[in-house]
C-alpha cells in the first residue's frame, strides 16, 4: 500500500501518540535513566552540524530555511556551545527565515506550506516505520527549492519508547538510505541532496558515511577545519 500524509500507516499513527507522550512525560533510557521533559527532544543534536548548514546556507544563497521533526527547537532561541565554541541561538547565527515543524511537539505541529531555500532532518527518519519513509522524505523535499541536509542514525538509541522498544524502529544500512535518496533524486531534478548516515563499525566505533546527490557534503565539512 501506499502510505501518505492524508493516509499514514497505522504503525505511524501509533508512533506519534508514543513521542506525543515522551514530550509531556519524559522517557526511560536503555541504561534504566529517566529523562525529563526538558531534556526530550529538545533538538539539540543540531548542534553537531551548526557551521556545516552555517556554510551550506551561504555558499547556495539560502535566505529561508524548514527544520523537519526539529523537536523542542530550543536551540534557536537559546546560547549553546558546542566543539568549544559558543552561539548566541540558531536564528541569529544562521541568519536566515527559519520555519519549525514537530507533528509531535504541539507548538511545532502545523506543517508550513511555504517552499524553502534549504530543509533540514536531523536525527528523525530512524524513527519513522520503515512504510512511511517514502513520503516523508517527498513531503519535505517537495518543499525544498534549493538543498535538503538529512542526519541519519544507523544504529539503536538511547531512548524506549513507552511500550518498552528502543526509539529507532527503522535502523537501516546506509547503503539501504542512499538507494531511497536516489530514487527521490529522480523525482526532484532540481534538488541537492546531502546527508550524513552514522554506523557503528564492528569494533563498536561510531562511522559516518555520506550520501552526495547533486553536491558533496565534505566540501562543506572541509571548511569547518
Amino acid at each position: 500500500m501506499n502510505y501518505s500524509r492524508e493516509n499514514p500507516s497505522s504503525n505511524y499513527v501509533k508512533n506519534i501518540d508514543f513521542y506525543k507522550n515522551m514530550h509531556e512525560n519524559g522517557f526511560y533510557t536503555t541504561s534504566g535513566e529517566k529523562k525529563s521533559i526538558d531534556e526530550v527532544y529538545a533538538g539539540r543534536t543540531t548542534s553537531s552540524y551548526v557551521k556545516l548548514i552555517k556554510n551550506i546556507i551561504i555558499k547556495n544563497q539560502c535566505e529561508s530555511l524548514l527544520d523537519y521533526g526539529c523537536g523542542k527547537a530550543k536551540l534557536y532561541n537559546e546560547e549553546f556551545q558546542t566543539n568549544k565554541a559558543s552561539y548566541p541561538n540558531l536564528r541569529d547565527y544562521w541568519n536566515i527565515k527559519i520555519n519549525l515543524y514537530d507533528p509531535c511537539y504541539k507548538p511545532y505541529d502545523k506543517l508550513p506550506k511555504t517552499k524553502v531555500d534549504i530543509s533540514i532532518c536531523i536525527d528523525v527518519l530512524e524513527h519513522i516505520p520503515v512504510e512511511d519513509t517514502n513520503w516523508i522524505l517527498r513531503e519535505f523535499m517537495s518543499l525544498t527549492k534549493k538543498i535538503t541536509f538529512i542526519n541519519i542514525a544507523c544504529y539503536p538509541a538511547v531512548a524506549l519508547l513507552p511500550n518498552g522498544e528502543n526509539a529507532h524502529i527503522n535502523i537501516q544500512t546506509p547503503e539501504w538510505w542512499q538507494e531511497k535518496m536516489i530514487k527521490c533524486a529522480e523525482e526532484f531534478k532540481h534538488l541537492k541532496i546531502l546527508a550524513l548516515c552514522g554506523y557503528t563499525s564492528e569494533k563498536g566505533n561510531l562511522k559516518w558515511k555520506s550520501v552526495d546527490i547533486r553536491d558533496s557534503v565534505q566540501e562543506y565539512i572541509k571548511k569547518n577545519k
